[in-house]
């Protein structure tokens, strides 16, 4: 006996797991007791949870000082949490596939309660805030798996039910880390019976200061309970309540298109686009919807109106450059594209310009050229580009514009990365007629002017 009291010390928990599963399997009598005693520690008894709650506790309860050497600001260890979080989360789901829901069930609303309480202000340092969003997405499911047991009690249920409602809009949900508002949903619908989730959503659409995504959220659950119970009546009076919302009246709109019924859907979309104009919102989506049943009826002057209206509403976009491509006629092509391109307000994203890509693929090198040289798009990014899709007719012109462009990039510019990027660019001089003469003389100059930076002489090695 004393040996084993000497030894068990070192022994790690892994060790005593090992050797009791390895025993189990030869000793048919420890088995059963085995099984016995875990089934009534874990699977039986109503405080099973205790434990791995406790953890869950002990953990939120440890802090770090992140503050200087004049004075302590302790905060919570959030690396703890999560490292403890997720352990306990693997013991919950092994206790709810076992068949104790309700543990897992205590366990997974303690983890929100515990987040909830705390100060989230400091989950994101380095960098680390995103685990909290997973995190709580995984208790989340857990939380609706095991409150849809039937092994869990009503009364219990309820209790969960009720927490839920106050932590709706709760600091979880404000710092952005879980949808309060949809998991109650998710929890209740899996909980509760169909007439006590009417009331419940009742209740819930009836709090002031509601936002209206969860008003839709709310009334669409309520439309769909109506509906599959043949409620058809009902259904409909809430579907006019909530018709004002986008979210119900696309949900009218995808209906109407599925019978093809396209003149309600027409007309459904229409008056999308005058409540969307009232409020001073964005009336792109229904034109979106719009030009879809369009499509569909084979509207070929609707489509056209609509197309030109999203190209010039998104600034230009290369899909409804090649739909509208399509849909005029040859012959009125490049007048109607001219037209187009004076409408919109195009701009330039970095390397990247909707109005080049276009010039590009109908080949009209002026345009394309006269684009670089103006001032929003006259950039090292966007010459190196597009500058290769004029080297059979603007080489000369491009050539000279890039070295001064470089030069002044290098006069103003020190480090590696600017090296590289400056490397680059004469790379991209290289696919120019006559670009490797005029990417050896850049270089040339960069060595006599600055023979110094050896980490730029190391780059244009090369040239």
């Amino acid at each position: 006996m004393k040996q084993i009291n000497d030894l068990m010390p070192l022994a790690t928990f892994e060790d005593l797991r090992a050797f009791c599963q390895d025993y189990a399997r030869k000793d048919k009598k420890f088995n059963k007791e085995l099984t016995e005693f875990l089934n009534e520690r874990f699977i039986e008894d109503e405080d099973s949870a205790a434990d791995f709650i406790a953890r869950l506790e002990d953990a939120f309860g440890e802090e770090r000082n992140i503050g200087d050497r004049w004075h302590s600001y302790y905060v919570t260890d959030w690396d703890e949490v999560y490292s403890v979080s997720t352990d306990v989360l693997k013991d919950a789901r092994r206790l709810l596939d076992m068949g104790n829901a309700s543990a897992a069930l205590q366990i997974a609303m303690r983890m929100f309660e515990l987040t909830d309480a705390e100060d989230l202000n400091y989950v994101d340092e380095d960098d680390s805030d995103w685990w909290l969003a997973d995190t709580l997405e995984n208790y989340g499911k857990l939380l609706v798996e095991s409150i849809a047991s039937d092994s869990v009690p009503q009364e219990e249920k309820d209790e969960v039910i009720g927490k839920l409602k106050k932590m709706v809009k709760s600091e979880i949900w404000n710092f952005g880390y879980c949808d309060m508002g949809h998991l109650f949903q998710e929890v209740s619908a899996a909980s509760q019976s169909d007439d006590a989730m009417l009331r419940l959503l009742d209740e819930m659409m009836s709090k002031p200061g509601l936002y209206d995504s969860d008003h839709a959220e709310y009334a669409l659950r309520k439309i769909g309970i109506l509906e599959r119970n043949g409620r058809t009546d009902e259904a409909k009076k809430t579907i006019k309540q909530y018709l004002y919302l986008p979210e119900v009246r696309k949900r009218e709109v995808e209906k109407a298109v599925g019978r093809k019924d396209y003149a309600e859907a027409i007309r459904l979309i229409k008056d999308g686009q005058k409540i969307a104009v009232d409020n001073k919102r964005s009336t792109r989506e229904w034109k979106v919807l719009e030009l879809d049943v369009y499509r569909r009826t084979k509207d070929k002057a609707k489509q056209i109106e609509l197309c030109r209206e999203l190209f010039v509403l998104e600034r230009g976009s290369m899909d409804y450059y090649h739909e509208l491509k399509k849909l005029i006629d040859a012959k009125e092509w490049k007048a109607f594209l001219s037209k187009l391109l004076s409408e919109t307000d195009m701009h330039a994203w970095f390397s990247s310009s909707i109005e080049a890509d276009i010039y590009v693929e109908e080949q009209d090198s002026e345009r394309l050229f006269a684009l670089l040289m103006d001032a929003n798009h006259h950039t090292l990014d966007m010459f190196d580009k597009y500058a290769h899709y004029l080297k059979s007719t603007h080489s000369d012109e491009l050539i000279a514009e890039y070295m001064n462009m470089v030069k002044d990039y290098a006069s103003r510019n020190m480090g590696a990365k600017h090296y590289c990027r400056i490397r680059q660019a004469m790379e991209a001089i290289l696919k120019l007629n006559n670009g490797k003469v005029a990417a050896h003389q850049l270089a040339e100059h960069f060595r006599d002017v600055y023979r110094r930076r050896t980490s730029l002489m190391t780059e244009i090695s090369k040239f």
